[in-house]
């Protein structure tokens, strides 16, 4: 059966959850009484799916299968990055997994089987025929919440086609440092902006009837050097202001489970962390779902972090920290049997073990898992419309000098990298979790890449030629037969610590390659293909004719690009984050509070950044105070002369309150598409939260307040002021 055999232009989706938590959690309870001490211990493991397929590996259930759900009696199953079934078709996984939940019926306590769980962070990206649509880092460009849910629930609407029922997205980390490796699955940088998309990933997931995963609480995203899982250091004060604002929002959307920060925080494993995992996230934050470790760290506190001696006390202060539910993954029999001895030992309490497997049980009871269901299609839906039109909402022009774009004539070479790559075009966690061409899938996507989509898609009066960088002569000879040169460059597939970029750099060999079509003199359009801003050498970045930040713009990017480039649609995408001109401003954001030299650091492109094919102009500001917060009102016109999309940051100014603020606080987006000349009025309530200090001394609890005062709110430098 060919994938194109499995694509159809709609799918279903069944809503979730299916049962209220109060409905579920009494099921749950029928179902605990029942169970003895070793059914609890498994009930609370999560075991990697080939435990149960031939020869532990990729490749059809085993004949034994049923013999491993009885001995390790799994509370839920997951794969790895890249770890697939065989056949890897959406029919192969839906098969698979519907022959994995009814043995799990037959051989589970209960008849509940396990749930199943897997990384689907932009797009089901592990299987053969679906759409990956752009990384968060791109989404969060878009600036428009309601294009994140549509994603969300197409991604969900695949899902549960093949029978998954749990995804760990969405990532509700900030990228506050572009070094880090994990820096593109974020939504950007700012708080309260990354709050409204995490807002409406989880929505848009559990709409199509996937639970949705908030990760990683909490810290995770400020590491200490930009690497991955270092430590780092937050104050009480930035945790409350910086990192629990989109966490809170995908709780109050009703987000199924939280994932532990895999890192640790002031010195602690957040795996054994009781402040964070219980007091903040259970007590201050009110999360009653499902709170599941990341791959293998408990294991790891004992193997890598060296904070504990054993893993049963490991396990102990990890389960009593608020982990409910153990991601193994190979090693459940180990786990077990350390989980095991702490209960037995009373390091871990009977209650407190009855508590996770409880969630547990609830959990699987919301998703409907007690009661057969209807099994998924095996059959994915055509979203390749939807991905398109994502990645032309993402791309963010920041440099056009001479007005080099639009392409609208002469002869036009493409070359680099990127510009016939799936790899560099989808980043990590494609195919497998470090990308395409590593891992143990073979499998490359079928892709639109900007040299393809740029040579069959030119409009009367431009030829295109493309030639790949490796025969250097033969590309500069052809160099200097064009009027201009697209150049692709992009960091190559990673994931997590793999794609840590201490230095923010490309390749040296695309370095000099850019360096080298520079030196033809002809005017160079450089698309670059990033998880990250990138830094290039000042003399280079100075020289370009124009310069597009692609970010890594999934399945249909190329035509995405193409459409962008010929003027036939805008650029729409702005900056989420903010673009360092040096490594050493690596980290710069748009809220960091004034220093006490008076200096104001600048930066090489600031958050909300980007330049279209026309202009914008704002008037009539107004800020009024409305029951729960601040509405602001401005107009927004069109005076350039083509379509395009204005994205404005809501900025507000606090007043004095005793500890540093940020100069202008982002608090929200207006924006609208808008023809030649057109203008519209634009309202957004800015709630109250958005807009509180938290105050208190060095060492001290902070309080959470807004301060009495002048709050003086900007969008695009036009500016209101209101008093509380």
């Amino acid at each position: 059966m060919t994938v194109a055999l499995l694509l159809t232009p709609v799918a279903s989706a069944q809503a979730v959850p299916t049962l209220s938590r109060t409905e579920a959690e009494t099921r749950a309870r029928a179902v605990l009484s029942k169970m003895t001490l070793d059914e609890k211990i498994g009930q609370v493991s999560m075991a990697h799916f080939f435990r149960f397929l031939e020869g532990g590996r990729s490749g059809p259930v085993a004949a034994n299968a049923g013999d491993s759900f009885s001995r390790l009696l799994p509370g839920a199953i997951l794969n790895g990055g890249g770890d697939t079934p065989q056949p890897n078709t959406p029919l192969g996984w839906a098969d698979t997994l519907r022959g994995l939940e009814e043995l799990g019926r037959q051989h589970l306590p209960g008849g509940v089987p396990a749930v199943f769980g897997t990384d689907s962070v932009h797009g089901v990206g592990n299987v053969a025929g679906a759409t990956l649509y752009p990384h968060n880092l791109g989404l969060g460009a878009a600036f428009d919440p309601a294009l994140t849910r549509e994603i969300a629930l197409a991604t969900a609407q695949d899902m549960r086609a093949m029978n998954m029922d749990w995804d760990f997205s969405p990532v509700a980390d900030l990228g506050r440092d572009p070094r880090w490796g994990r820096f593109y699955e974020t939504f950007g940088e700012s708080p309260w902006l990354v709050a409204d998309q995490i807002s409406a990933d989880v929505l848009g997931l559990q709409a199509g009837g996937v639970a949705a995963t908030l990760k990683h609480f909490v810290g995770y995203g400020s590491p200490s050097l930009g690497r991955d899982r270092a430590d780092a250091e937050i104050s009480l004060r930035a945790l409350h202001e910086l990192y629990l604002p989109p966490f809170k929002a995908g709780i109050r959307a009703g987000a199924m489970a939280v994932m532990a920060n895999s890192g640790s925080v002031n010195g602690l494993p957040v795996h054994a962390s009781h402040t964070l995992l219980t007091d903040v996230l259970r007590g201050e934050l009110g999360f009653g779902g499902l709170v599941v470790s990341d791959w293998n760290d408990i294991d790891r506190l004992v193997t890598v972090y060296k904070t504990h001696a054993d893993l049963v006390r490991a396990a102990a202060d990890s389960v009593n920290a608020g982990i409910d539910l153990y991601m193994v993954p190979y090693d459940v029999e180990k786990y077990a049997a350390a989980l095991k001895e702490a209960v037995q030992g009373q390091l871990i309490t009977q209650a407190r073990l009855d508590e996770a497997a409880l969630r547990m049980l609830t959990f699987k009871a919301e998703l409907n898992l007690m009661d057969a269901r209807p099994a998924g299609s095996g059959v994915l839906a055509d979203h390749r419309a939807l991905a398109k039109r994502a990645a032309a909402a993402t791309l963010t022009l920041l440099e056009n000098d001479s007005s080099a774009l639009p392409l609208t004539r002469g002869r036009v070479l493409v070359t680099g990298p990127a510009m016939d790559s799936a790899a560099i075009q989808l980043g990590g966690w494609s195919v497998n979790w470090q990308g395409v061409g590593k891992g143990n899938v073979t499998y490359v996507p079928k892709v639109s890449t900007l040299a393809s989509a740029l040579k069959t898609s030119a409009p009367a009066g431009v030829s295109v030629s493309a030639l790949p960088d490796g025969k250097r002569a033969a590309l500069l000879k052809a160099a200097a037969n064009a009027d201009k040169i697209v150049l692709a460059l992009g960091e190559a597939p990673a994931a997590e610590s793999q794609a840590n970029n201490p230095n923010l750099a490309l390749p040296d060999s695309q370095i000099q390659l850019l360096r080298d079509v520079l030196d033809t003199g002809k005017p160079v359009v450089l698309v670059l293909m990033a998880g990250r801003p990138i830094l290039l050498p000042e003399d280079l970045r100075n020289r370009l004719a124009a310069l597009v930040m692609a970010y890594l713009p999934g399945s249909e990017g190329g035509a995405a690009l193409a459409d962008a480039l010929y003027g036939r649609a805008g650029f729409a995408g702005r900056l989420p984050f903010t673009w360092p001109g040096s490594l050493g401003e690596a980290g710069l954001s748009a809220d960091r509070p004034p220093e006490g030299a008076g200096e104001t650091l600048l930066p090489l492109y600031p958050l909300g950044f980007g330049l279209d094919y026309t202009r914008f102009a704002t008037s009539a500001m107004t800020a009024s105070a409305v029951p729960g917060g601040v509405s602001i009102s401005v107009t927004l016109k069109n005076v350039g002369e083509k379509t395009g999309t204005g994205t404005f940051i809501v900025r507000a100014s606090l007043p004095p309150t005793g500890n540093l603020e940020a100069v202008k606080r982002p608090v929200g987006v207006v924006r609208a598409e808008l023809k030649p000349g057109e203008s519209r009025t634009l309202s957004l309530t800015v709630p109250a939260e958005r807009l509180e200090a938290f105050t208190g001394d060095v060492f001290g609890p902070v309080t959470g307040s807004v301060v009495p005062g002048e709050y003086r709110f900007e969008v695009d430098g036009k500016q209101a002021a209101i008093t509380f």
